[in-house]
C-alpha cells in the first residue's frame, strides 16, 4: 500500500510541475530565512554560554547617585574583587579585566590591537578557553606573560606555535605563555590577547575613576542575586561612600549591582562598558522569519486546496471503492511530506549559500553542529508536514462520492472563503513590509541629511598615543602640520569621539541656589569652533591670549543653559574640572552624539592637559602628507585616523544593517506572496478556460478579459492595503521612537506602499491573465 501511495504521489508531482515548483520553491525561500534566523536567535541569546561555569558568574556594575541624577557604569573600583574574595564565602573568586589601548610592535609590523585586557593570574579559574598550547593555571602567573588568540599569533608572529616567544606590547616586551582558539563571536569579552597584570595596591576606592570589569563566580548557583545584591550595598556604604562624605561629595553615593553573566550583554546604558545588544532587533528578525515562513505555508495549503477539485473525481472512486477516509488522509500527508522533503533540501542549500554572506554583513560567525541541524530539520519537516498538509488532507478527504462523480463539486465552494483570507493575510505582511522599507529609509535618509550643527566634511581626526612621552611632542607635530599648504585650520584638544566623554560635577547657581550638575566636558582651543564652523549663540569663542581663559573661561550649549535654568548664559558663575570662572560665550546646539540622543548639556573648557587629538581640514588625497610627518614625530606608533564623516556614519552602523537585512526579508515576504498569487491565479485561469474561450467568441477584448481575471485579486490585495495601515502606522511611530530626531510617518509612505503592492500584484497577475487572453478560442472550445 506505501508502495502505491509513493506512485500516486510522484505521479501527482510530476504532472503539475508548475505548482509543485511554486510550492517547492516557496516553502525552501521560506524555511531557508527561518532556520537562518533560528541561527542567528539562537547565536544572539547565548553570549558567553559557552563558559562551561556561566551559570555561576556574575559581573559586578556600578551606579552612581549625583545630586541632581543617576548615571550606571560597567565598570568597578579595583578594591572590590580583593573585599569579595576575602569576606564573603559564597564566592569562589572575584577577578578584575582591565581594558588598555595595546601598540603591538613586531620585526615587520606596528599596529593598534583593539581588545587587549590586562587580568588577574586567576582568571581562567573563573572562565574557561581552549588552550591550544600552554597551561591556563600558570599562564599569567609570572610578570609580563601573555595569552594571545590563534588570530593575534598569526598577525603578528605569522604562525601560532609561538610558545615562550617575546612580543613589544605597549612598549614592554610580554613573553607569550598561552595560545588560545578565537573566541566565538557571542561574547560579551572577546579579548585577542590577556596581559598579567599585578594591580597596584590601593587604599582608595575612588581611584581612577573605577577602571576595571569584575566577575564573580559563585561556589553554587545562585537562584537569586537579591541577597547578594543587599550584601554589594553594605560593601558601598562601608567603604566608598564614606570616601565620598570626607570628600564633602554631598548628595552623592555608589552602589554595586551584580548581573548573570548571561545578561550582561544586554545590559544597555551603563558608561565604561564594551558595546551591547539590542533585544529589539533581534525580535525583529524573530517576526520577520516567522512572517516568510508562514507565507510559504499560507501559499502551500492555498495552492493544494486550489487543486482538490481536479483531484475530486479522483477522491470519489477510490471511496466508492471502499478506500476508508484514513487511507485517504494518509495519501494527502504523504505527498506533503514529499513535497516538504524537496522544500527542505532546497532550504538547505540556500542556507548554506546565505550562512557565509550572513556572516559577513553582521560581522558575527554563526555556527552549527551537524547534529543539532539535523535534529531541527527532522522537527521542522514533520511540522511542516502537519501544519502544511493536514488541512488540504482532510478537506479533500471529506468529499461525498455521490457529489464529484455527478460533477456537482464547486471548483469555488466552501472553500473559497479560506482562500481569499490567505491572500488577504499574505498581502497584509507584504504591505506591511513595504511601508517599512520605505520608512527605515525615509529615517536613514533624514540622518544623513540631517544639519548636526557642525561641518564633518574633510575634517580629519588623528589621536595620539596614550603615552606622556609621545604627548608631550604634540605641539611640535603640530607646528610640522601647520607649515604645509595643503593642511588648513588645525586644532588640539580631546576631539569628537563615538566613544565615553569626560563628565565631571559642575557647580552653577540657579536664582541664588546653589546646584551641582553632571554634564559631559570637551577640551579644546581656540581653533575647535572655526574648524567644526560651530555657531556662536552668544558671548565669544575662548583664547589663548586671555589668561583668565586657560582656566577660567567657559562655553555652554543651549541644553546646559536650558537645565540650568538660567535666562542668559553669558557671565554666570561655573566651576568645573579644576576650572573656576564664568561662561564666556553660549554656543548652539550641535549634535556631538548620534541621532537616537537629543542633545545633552555640554560643557567646553579650554584644553590645558597634554593633548590627545589633533583634528585638521585637508583632502584625502593629502593624506600621506599626515603620516609622513606622524612618522617623523612617532616612529615607534602606528598611524591611525579616522575622518569625522566615517566617524559620525559609524554611529549608524547597526541601522544600515537592520535596513539591509529588514529590505532582504520585505523582497522575501513579496516573492513568496507573488509565488502564491501567481499560483492561484494560473488554477483561476485554468479553470475558466472554456469560459475565456465563449467570452473571445462574443467579442470580448484582451484587456475586458485581463480585467475580468485580476478585478477579484486585486480586491483582495486592496482590502489587505486597508488592514496593513494602522499596523504600519503603529509599528513605524513605535520604531522611530529610538530617535530622539525623526521623520513624521505620513500618510503618502501608506499610499506609496499599497500602490507598490497594487502594482507587483497586477504584474503577477497579468503575467497569467494575458497568456490565458491571447489562447485561441478555437483550442479552448474544441471539445464542447
Amino acid at each position: 500500500m506505501v508502495k502505491n501511495y509513493l506512485l500516486i504521489a510522484f505521479r501527482n508531482l510530476r504532472r503539475n510541475k508548475l505548482y509543485t515548483g511554486i510550492n517547492v520553491g516557496g516553502l525552501a525561500i521560506g524555511l531557508a530565512a527561518c532556520l537562518l534566523m533560528v541561527l542567528y536567535v539562537n547565536h544572539e541569546f547565548s553570549y558567553d554560554s559557552f563558559q562551561p561555569k556561566a551559570a555561576r558568574i556574575a559581573r559586578v556594575t556600578t551606579g552612581m547617585k549625583t545630586p541632581e541624577s543617576w548615571f550606571s557604569l560597567g565598570a568597578s573600583p579595583m578594591l572590590l574583587a580583593d573585599v569579595l574574595n576575602r569576606d564573603y564565602p559564597e564566592v569562589e573568586k572575584a577577578v578584575r579585566f582591565r581594558m588598555t589601548a595595546a601598540t603591538v610592535q613586531t620585526e615587520n609590523k606596528l599596529a593598534s590591537e583593539s581588545d587587549v585586557y590586562y587580568a588577574d593570574s586567576t582568571i581562567f579559574a573563573v572562565f574557561a578557553f581552549d588552550f591550544l598550547a600552554g597551561n591556563p593555571a600558570k599562564a599569567l602567573v609570572n610578570p609580563n606573560s601573555a595569552v594571545v588568540s590563534e588570530t593575534f599569533a598569526n598577525k603578528y608572529l605569522g604562525r601560532t606555535d609561538v610558545l615562550g616567544q617575546p612580543i613589544r606590547i605597549n612598549r614592554e616586551t610580554y613573553q607569550i605563555t598561552g595560545v588560545m582558539a578565537d573566541l566565538p563571536s557571542n561574547t560579551d569579552l572577546p579579548f585577542t590577547a590577556l596581559l598579567s597584570k599585578t594591580f597596584p595596591p590601593t587604599t582608595t576606592w575612588l581611584a581612577d575613576d573605577f577602571p576595571a570589569y569584575t566577575y564573580v563566580l559563585f561556589r553554587d548557583r545562585p537562584g537569586d542575586l537579591t541577597s547578594f545584591n543587599k550584601k554589594l550595598t553594605r560593601i558601598a556604604q562601608s567603604y566608598v561612600n564614606p570616601e565620598l562624605k570626607k570628600m564633602d561629595a554631598e548628595g552623592y553615593f555608589v552602589n554595586f549591582t551584580a548581573e548573570m553573566l548571561e545578561d550582561v550583554h544586554y545590559s544597555q546604558g551603563k558608561l565604561e562598558d564594551t558595546p551591547k545588544g539590542n533585544k529589539q532587533y533581534i525580535y525583529l528578525f524573530v517576526f520577520l522569519a516567522a512572517f516568510v515562513l508562514v507565507v510559504a505555508l499560507l501559499n502551500y495549503i492555498n495552492l493544494l486546496t486550489a487543486k482538490a477539485t481536479e483531484r475530486a473525481k479522483e477522491v470519489g472512486i477510490r471511496k466508492a471503492n471502499g478506500a476508508l477516509r484514513n487511507q485517504l488522509i494518509a495519501q494527502f500527508l504523504l505527498e506533503s511530506f514529499l513535497m516538504s522533503g524537496l522544500a527542505l533540501l532546497g532550504a538547505g542549500s540556500l542556507l548554506l549559500l546565505s550562512i557565509p554572506f550572513f556572516n559577513q554583513l553582521l560581522s558575527i560567525r554563526l555556527v552549527f553542529s551537524w547534529q543539532e541541524l539535523v535534529i531541527l530539520i527532522s522537527c521542522t519537516w514533520l511540522l511542516i508536514t502537519v501544519l502544511g498538509g493536514l488541512y488540504p488532507a482532510f478537506v479533500m478527504a471529506g468529499y461525498r462520492p455521490e457529489v464529484v462523480l455527478k460533477g456537482r463539486l464547486s471548483g469555488y465552494g466552501s472553500g473559497l472563503w479560506v482562500r481569499k483570507t490567505i491572500i488577504v493575510f499574505q498581502f497584509t505582511l507584504a504591505v506591511s513590509m513595504i511601508a517599512g522599507v520605505l520608512i527605515v529609509y525615509r529615517q536613514m535618509t533624514f540622518i544623513q541629511q540631517y544639519d548636526v550643527g557642525f561641518n564633518r566634511e574633510e575634517i580629519l581626526s588623528v589621536y595620539l598615543p596614550d603615552d606622556s612621552t609621545a604627548r608631550s611632542n604634540a605641539l611640535a607635530m603640530a607646528h610640522s602640520l601647520e607649515a604645509r599648504s595643503e593642511i588648513g585650520l588645525l586644532t588640539l584638544g580631546t576631539g569628537l569621539a563615538n566613544g565615553p566623554m569626560a563628565m565631571a560635577s559642575t557647580n552653577i547657581q540657579t536664582q541664588g541656589k546653589k546646584r551641582e550638575l553632571m554634564v559631559n566636558y570637551l577640551f579644546i582651543d581656540e581653533r575647535f569652533l572655526p574648524l567644526l564652523n560651530i555657531r556662536l549663540k552668544a558671548g565669544r569663542n575662548l583664547s589663548a591670549r586671555s589668561k583668565a581663559d586657560l582656566n577660567g573661561g567657559f562655553l555652554v550649549n543651549e541644553a546646559f543653559v536650558k537645565l540650568a535654568g538660567w535666562k542668559e548664559g553669558v557671565g554666570q558663575a561655573i566651576e568645573g574640572f579644576g576650572h573656576k570662572g564664568n561662561v564666556v560665550g553660549v554656543i548652539k546646539n550641535f549634535n556631538y552624539r548620534s541621532l537616537h540622543n537629543p542633545v545633552e548639556p555640554l560643557v567646553l573648557i579650554y584644553n590645558t592637559a597634554p593633548v590627545n587629538n589633533v583634528m585638521m581640514r585637508i583632502k584625502p588625497a593629502n593624506l600621506t602628507i599626515v603620516k609622513t610627518i606622524w612618522q617623523r614625530h612617532y616612529p615607534n606608533f602606528p598611524f591611525e585616523y579616522t575622518f569625522l564623516d566615517d566617524s559620525v556614519d559609524e554611529q549608524y552602523r547597526k541601522d544600515r544593517l537592520m535596513m539591509s537585512v529588514f529590505t532582504g526579508f520585505a523582497g522575501l515576504t513579496v516573492l513568496v506572496s507573488c509565488l502564491g498569487l501567481f499560483g492561484l491565479v494560473a488554477f483561476t485561469t485554468e479553470r475558466r478556460t472554456k469560459e475565456i474561450g465563449i467570452r473571445k467568441v462574443l467579442g470580448a477584448s484582451i484587456t475586458g478579459i485581463v480585467l475580468l481575471l485580476s478585478r477579484d485579486f486585486l480586491k483582495l490585495v486592496l482590502v489587505a492595503i486597508v488592514i496593513a495601515s494602522p499596523f504600519i502606522y503603529w509599528s513605524a511611530n513605535r520604531w522611530l521612537q529610538e530617535f530622539a530626531f525623526k521623520i513624521e510617518v505620513e500618510w503618502w509612505m501608506l499610499v506609496g506602499a499599497g500602490l507598490i503592492a497594487v502594482g507587483i500584484a497586477l504584474t503577477t497577475i497579468s503575467v497569467q491573465s494575458v497568456k490565458a487572453a491571447l489562447v485561441n478560442p478555437v483550442k479552448s472550445l474544441r471539445n464542447e
